[in-house]
C-alpha cells in the first residue's frame, strides 16, 4: 500500500506548546506504543485538543478520519515517541556561547606563522598556548589553538577538532547550526566520513527553516460488518493480518458492529527549525543526499559543460605594453596548445572565455559585471593586486574558483576558499625540504656555509632553527674567500655524509665554495658530499652545470623544464603554430600555460575536485597537487621539484608528494 503523504505546515510551531508527557493511558500497538484517548459524548477534536493540550493538528495527523468529526467512544490514538523527542528538543535547544577547546595535528609543511593565520590568532598567543614551539615545529605535533568564545552573535566563528565517533550531525547539533553552514564553511569536507582531529570551522547559533520527511502510522476506524475477519480486511486494506491484529490487540475475532482500527503508512512533511531536531532526525533528513547538498552550497547553476575564463591584461592594442603583457601572451598560447592536445577526447563541451583587463581596475570591473562569467568553472587570474584582489573576492561569492598562477607570495588561499595558489607558498615550500632533512638525510651531517657579504635566504635560517631544536648534527663554516678542498678537508670526520647547505642562491657565492667541495669530494672519497641548491640555481645551469654534478647537486624549485624530448617538441610546435619561438624565461610561461591548461581540461572535464588524488597532474615543467590547507581554506599546490645532478652526470628529477 503506497503511503499517504501528511504535509503540516505548521506544526514547528504548534509543538512548541506541547508537553513532553501526556496525562493519557498507552497501549502497545505492534512494537510502538502510543498513548490513546476515548471521546465523550459530544466531544470535537478541538475540545480533545485543548483538554489534553496539545494543538488539533497532532491529533489530526495520526487520526486523520477525525477531520470529518469523530464519535463517541472512538479512540484517538497519539505516538509516545513523538512527545518523548519534544522533550528532547526543547531540553537541547539552547544557544551555544563558548566555543570547543581545539587540537590542531601539525601537517607536514605547515608552520607556526602560517597556523596562526589559518585560525585567527598571533603567533605570540599560539606560542604561549604551546610553549613546546620554542623548540620548533614537528608533524603530527598536537597544538593548542587560544580559544575565541562565540558570544551567540552569528558573526563569531569557533572551531572545533572532530573526535572519536563524532558525526557531523551531532556537531551541528551540539553547535545549533546547519549541515548546510558547516558545509559552507568547510569545502574540505567531502563527504559524512569525519577524520578524526580534523577540524572544523563553525559558525554557531545559524538555524535555518526546512521541510523533513517522517515515516509515521495513521489511524482509521472501521466498523466491522457481517463476513469480514482479519483477513479479508487487511486484504482490502493492502496490509498483513498481524499489522492489523496488533493494532486492535484487545479484538481477538472480529465482531459486527465494533469499530477496529487499520494502520496506515504515511509520511509526514514538516517545516521545522533545524535548532529542533534530534542528531539523528538530522541523520535521517540529510544522509542520503550530502552530495546534493555539498553541489547546490559550493556548484550552483553549472551546467553538464567545462566553462574556463582567463582575466589578463594583455593589452591588446595599446601602443606601450609593459613585459608581462609578452608573458601573458606566451602563457596564453601555450594554454591553447593544451587544448589542441586534449579537445578531441573531451566527454562534454569546454568553453574558453578570454578578457582583456588593459591594465585597468575599471574595466576589471566592468569584466566581472558580466552574467556569462557567472556559468565559469573557474577563472585564471593575473598577478596585477588590484585586478587579483577583484577577481578572488568575485570567486568567493559566486563560487567559482580562482586559479592564481603568477603571485606566489600570497597569503589569499587562508581567507578565501576560492583561491587556488598554483605556486606553493614559502613556508610550506620551506618546511617541505625540512622534512625532506627530517627523513632523507636524517643520517647526514648538515653543514652550513654562510656568507657575512649577503643576506641569507629565509630558508637556510629556518633550517638552522631546525637543526639546533632537532639536534640533527651540524656545523657552520663562514666562506670570506674561496673556498679549497683541502682547507675543507679537515672540516670533514672519517666515513661520514655531509649536506652542504648555502645561505643564498647568488651565483658570486658558488665561486666562492664550489672548487673547494669538489676538490673535497675527490680527496675524501670515505666521506659522502652532497649540497642543497637553491631554486636560482636552474638559472645557473649553462654555466655551472659540470660542476653542480660533481658536488652531485639537489636543487629545490616550485618548477624545473628539462631539456628532453618532450620539452624539445613542445617547443617546436610552438614555433611552428606561432612563428617565434618563445622567450628564455624561468619558469618558461608558453609551457606554464601548456601544463596549466593540461591540468584543468583534464580536472574539470572529468568532474574531479582539485584536492581529490586523481587531479595529480605531472606537468613537462609544473607538476599539480592541490591540497587544502585546512577544511576551510583554498588550495595551494603541494609540488616541490628536486632536481638532483649526480656526479654520474645524469639529472633525476623527482616531487617531494609523489
Amino acid at each position: 500500500m503506497k503511503k499517504i503523504i501528511a504535509l503540516a505546515i505548521l506544526l514547528a510551531a504548534a509543538t512548541c506548546t506541547v508537553s513532553a508527557k501526556l496525562n493519557l493511558p498507552t497501549k502497545k500497538l505492534g512494537n510502538d506504543t502510543y498513548y490513546y484517548y476515548e471521546v465523550k459524548k459530544n466531544e470535537t477534536v478541538h475540545d480533545i485538543a485543548s483538554k489534553i493540550g496539545v494543538n488539533k493538528d497532532i491529533i489530526l495527523k495520526y487520526n486523520p478520519s477525525a477531520r470529518n468529526g469523530v464519535a463517541k467512544k472512538q479512540l484517538l490514538f497519539l505516538p509516545v515517541a513523538e512527545f518523548d523527542n519534544i522533550a528532547k528538543q526543547q531540553s537541547a535547544n539552547k544557544k551555544v556561547t563558548n566555543g570547543d577547546v581545539v587540537t590542531h595535528i601539525v601537517k607536514s609543511g605547515e608552520s607556526v606563522y602560517g597556523i596562526s593565520r589559518t585560525y585567527g590568532v598571533t603567533e605570540s598567543e599560539l606560542l604561549a598556548a604551546n610553549p613546546s614551539l620554542s623548540y620548533g615545529l614537528k608533524a603530527g605535533e598536537q597544538l593548542i589553538i587560544p580559544a575565541k568564545p562565540a558570544t551567540g552573535v552569528a558573526e563569531k566563528f569557533v572551531y572545533h577538532t572532530i573526535k572519536s565517533g563524532e558525526t557531523l550531525y551531532g556537531i551541528a547539533k551540539s553547535y545549533n547550526t546547519t549541515i548546510e553552514k558547516l558545509i559552507e564553511l568547510n569545502p574540505g569536507i567531502a563527504s559524512t566520513n569525519l577524520q578524526i582531529d580534523e577540524v572544523l570551522m563553525i559558525q554557531p547559533n545559524t538555524t535555518k527553516d526546512i521541510i523533513v520527511e517522517k515515516d509515521i502510522k495513521q489511524f482509521i476506524p472501521y466498523v466491522v460488518t457481517a463476513g469480514d475477519t482479519y483477513a479479508s480486511v487487511a486484504a482490502a486494506n493492502g496490509i498483513s493480518v498481524k499489522v492489523l491484529k496488533d493494532a486492535n490487540p484487545e479484538m481477538s475475532k472480529l465482531k459486527k458492529g465494533k469499530t477496529i482500527y487499520i494502520p496506515r503508512d504515511a509520511i509526514d512533511k514538516q517545516v521545522v527549525n533545524t535548532s529542533s531536531l534530534t542528531e539523528e532526525q538530522l541523520e535521517n533528513t540529510y544522509k542520503d543526499k550530502f552530495d546534493e547538498v555539498y553541489n547546490d552550497v559550493h556548484m550552483p547553476n553549472k551546467d553538464n559543460s567545462v566553462n574556463i575564463s582567463i582575466i589578463l591584461p594583455f593589452q591588446t592594442d595599446m601602443a606601450n605594453r609593459n613585459k608581462n603583457a609578452r608573458d601573458y601572451d606566451e602563457f596564453f598560447n601555450g594554454f591553447v596548445m593544451a587544448l589542441d592536445s586534449v579537445g578531441g577526447k573531451l566527454t562534454k563541451p569546454l568553453n574558453i572565455n578570454v578578457y582583456d583587463t588593459k591594465l585597468s581596475p575599471g574595466i576589471t570591473d566592468s569584466i566581472l559585471s558580466l552574467e556569462a562569467l557567472k556559468k565559469s568553472d573557474i577563472i585564471i587570474a593575473p598577478s596585477e593586486s588590484d585586478q587579483l584582489g577583484r577577481i578572488l573576492a568575485y570567486g568567493q561569492k559566486h563560487n567559482i574558483d580562482i586559479l592564481n598562477c603568477f603571485v606566489a607570495q600570497s597569503e589569499d588561499y587562508i581567507s578565501n576558499q576560492r583561491s587556488m595558489q598554483v605556486n606553493i607558498p614559502s613556508p610550506y615550500l620551506n618546511a617541505s625540504i625540512i622534512e625532506m632533512l627530517r627523513t632523507k638525510y636524517q643520517d647526514y651531517e648538515l653543514v652550513f656555509l654562510d656568507d657575512p657579504s649577503e643576506t641569507t635566504k629565509d630558508i637556510y635560517e629556518e633550517i638552522k632553527k631546525y637543526a639546533n631544536v632537532s639536534k640533527h648534527t651540524h656545523k657552520t663554516l663562514t666562506i670570506v674567500s674561496d673556498l679549497t678542498g683541502k682547507s675543507l678537508s679537515r672540516y670533514l670526520d672519517p666515513a661520514t655524509k655531509y649536506l652542504f647547505i648555502p645561505a643564498n642562491g647568488k651565483e658570486a657565492f658558488i665561486n666562492k665554495y664550489a672548487t673547494g667541495i669538489i676538490e673535497a669530494k675527490a680527496m675524501r672519497v670515505d666521506c659522502r658530499l652532497e649540497l642543497l641548491g637553491h631554486p636560482e640555481y636552474t638559472m645557473y645551469l649553462k654555466k655551472h652545470k659540470d660542476e653542480f654534478m660533481a658536488m652531485d647537486t639537489h636543487i629545490y624549485s616550485r618548477f624545473y623544464l628539462p631539456d628532453n624530448a618532450q620539452s624539445r617538441a613542445l617547443n617546436s610546435k610552438y614555433v611552428k603554430r606561432y612563428g617565434s619561438k618563445p622567450s628564455n624565461s624561468a619558469p618558461n610561461m608558453s609551457v606554464f600555460g601548456f601544463d596549466v591548461g593540461m591540468f584543468l581540461v583534464n580536472a574539470y572535464a572529468n568532474n574531479i575536485t582539485p584536492g581529490d588524488k586523481a587531479s595529480a597532474y605531472e606537468g613537462v615543467q609544473t607538476n599539480f597537487f592541490f591540497e587544502r590547507a585546512n577544511n576551510w581554506t583554498g588550495y595551494i599546490n603541494k609540488s616541490v621539484r628536486i632536481i638532483n645532478l649526480t656526479p654520474n652526470k645524469d639529472i633525476k628529477i623527482t616531487d617531494l608528494n609523489d
